[in-house]
């Protein structure tokens, strides 16, 4: 059977071969999404009457810029990105490094052994920095860590320190061999640096940093979701040794289990956990709360990720009840915020707080899930709360649209993507859902509108394709050039319905009309075999994602929808 399968599958696949040279189009190499095109109107889809209005953070714009560009400034400085680099240039470059440190004038004390006021909090500040800042030079210098990009750099205020985050993908740093100790090995990874900038003498100083790798946490998330599997629920605390030493943790010390319980039982039934599947397989994860009678809001990203891969969306609660998506509601992308409307009106008793009264290291409690099958608990504290609410609750990508708590039990924020698997994790502030629910508070349940996710996974990625033109502009000497690498025209046989040459970057975008039954990674089997064959090096294998490499191109392979796509980039 398998056989004449294969042999059907090779006849389709001769009948709808056509080769690159043939067909041209424009696309962003610099994020490859079929949704691009499509965010900005998409919007204008759903019922403007429920439209999320995203808070105007225009004020702080100037200060954020400031901090983004210093933050460069401090990676640079920090690791170096230059493998060339001298003795003379490194010490330079060490010095400016040490400049930026906060270094406040601390008061005299001749009564001390020091002879400065030891109780003062410059003097404090000053022991702060003065061993963060050159201690971990240091300890990131051992490591000979040696980076190509910064791929984001995320910035929160606060009401006198100011953190930034900066993530670095695809980094290469020595580790020592599990297998033989005292011997080392260079290891692929991505890290995060985290930079607290506080102001001295009208200027931004680098008070503290510390750097984690997003292989580190692995260990304790692996050790939550076993304690998941076997209890009904399982409390972490997370006082998170990377910040004990600039911000008080007794809060959350004397944070009783009574009232993680309490805050536990009120609202674990408003916890929900989603999932998208794609022939039966879960494609797509995420957390989600019922702010309405049958209402769920979860985040945008775990939508689109379900738009682009999966074929339908299933909620379920602590309960082991199953519950289907009737539609979306509305969205915010800028927020990160998607609201679902379930397919029928289960109710709910949250509570909305107020996060006008929230203060630094307040103690906040978190409700997800890291086996997907029973809601665990975790505590930590508020670290910051301008635009959102930044905690010290680390994250997996899966728990996006988690709730954090006060300890009255009242919902403060809703977790998004925007920093998950990380030591710090980011909320939306409850006001934005506040504003959601007096949208509904009027309406029964079967007057809400929404788009059924057949309706906008049709909208999303196909309206604009029907009746398109294509056309090829890829000069004749550029594509003989770059269809040699992995003999593509001959090792992908599917319908190339979109290509682009941009500044050494060729684009191309098969149609994969087999999709029901194979994925399109699959079917570039045969050409990622000739790619290892040339001497390539795969530095990234998924279902969903391939990417290989050699010293003069790297090729991305992704899978997306019924589209296999081919980026191939000059270095």
């Amino acid at each position: 059977m398998k056989k004449i399968l294969l042999f059907v599958l090779s006849f389709i696949f001769c009948i709808t071969m056509v080769y690159a040279i043939n067909y041209h189009f424009q696309v962003d190499v610099n994020n490859i999404s079929l949704s691009n095109s499509k965010d900005s109107s998409i919007v204008n889809e759903f019922n403007q009457a429920y439209t999320i209005s995203t808070p105007d953070s225009s004020s702080n714009k100037e200060l954020k810029e400031t901090i983004e560009t210093l933050s460069k400034k401090v990676t640079y400085l920090l690791l170096g990105n230059n493998p060339e680099e001298d003795s003379v240039e490194y010490y330079e470059r060490h010095k400016d490094y040490l400049d930026l440190r906060y270094n406040p004038s601390v008061p005299k004390d001749n009564s001390s052994s020091s002879g400065l006021d030891e109780n003062s909090q410059e003097y404090k500040d000053d022991l702060v920095s003065g061993l963060s800042i050159p201690g971990m030079f240091n300890i990131l210098d051992e490591l000979n860590i040696r980076y190509k990009k910064i791929s984001s750099i995320r910035i929160s205020l606060s009401d006198e320190l100011i953190i930034s985050r900066v993530y670095l993908p695809n980094i290469t740093m020595k580790s020592e061999d599990s297998s033989k100790p005292m011997n080392y090995i260079d290891i692929n990874t991505n890290m995060i640096l985290y930079y607290f900038f506080k102001e001295l003498n009208g200027e931004y100083k680098l008070y503290y940093l510390f750097a984690e790798t997003t292989d580190e946490l692995n260990e304790y998330f692996n050790e939550v979701e076993e304690t998941e599997n076997e209890m009904a629920l399982s409390i972490t605390s997370n006082s998170n040794d990377n910040l004990e030493d600039i911000y008080d943790f007794s809060k959350l010390d004397q944070l009783s289990n009574d009232t993680i319980n309490n805050v536990y039982e009120n609202n674990k039934n408003n916890v929900l956990m989603i999932n998208s599947y794609y022939n039966n397989s879960v494609v797509a994860s995420a957390m989600g709360v019922l702010i309405d009678n049958g209402l769920v809001v979860t985040t945008w990203t775990f939508l689109e990720n379900s738009l682009s891969k999966g074929q339908y969306i299933v909620l379920k609660d602590n309960n082991e009840n199953i519950y289907n998506l009737a539609g979306i509601v509305t969205i915010n992308q800028e927020l990160d915020i998607a609201v679902l409307k379930l397919d029928k009106e289960v109710p709910t008793n949250i509570i909305l707080g107020n996060t006008n009264n929230l203060n630094i290291e307040d103690p906040i409690i978190s409700l997800n899930s890291k086996s997907g099958l029973k809601l665990s608990v975790q505590s930590g504290i508020i670290i910051s709360h301008d635009e959102y609410i930044e905690s010290s609750i680390p994250l997996l990508n899966k728990e996006e649209g988690s709730p954090i708590f006060n300890t009255s039990g009242e919902l403060i924020g809703l977790n998004t993507s925007k920093s998950s698997n990380s030591s710090i994790s980011l909320a939306i502030k409850s006001d934005v859902l506040k504003e959601l629910k007096t949208k509904f508070a009027n309406l029964a349940f079967a007057d809400i509108d929404s788009i059924t996710f057949d309706k906008l996974k049709e909208m999303y990625y196909y309206t604009n394709y029907e009746n398109e033109k294509v056309v090829n502009s890829i000069p004749s000497n550029i594509w003989k050039k770059y269809q040699k690498i992995g003999n593509i025209e001959d090792n992908i046989k599917l319908e190339l319905i979109k290509a682009s040459y941009d500044k050494n970057i060729i684009s191309l975008r098969y149609k994969n009309s087999l999709s029901n039954y194979i994925d399109s990674i699959e079917l570039s089997q045969t050409y990622r075999d000739e790619l290892i064959s040339e001497g390539f090096t795969e530095v990234l294998k998924s279902n969903t994602k391939c990417i290989y490499q050699n010293e003069s191109y790297k090729i991305i392979i992704m899978d997306q929808f019924d589209y296999l796509i081919v980026v191939m980039v000059k270095l």
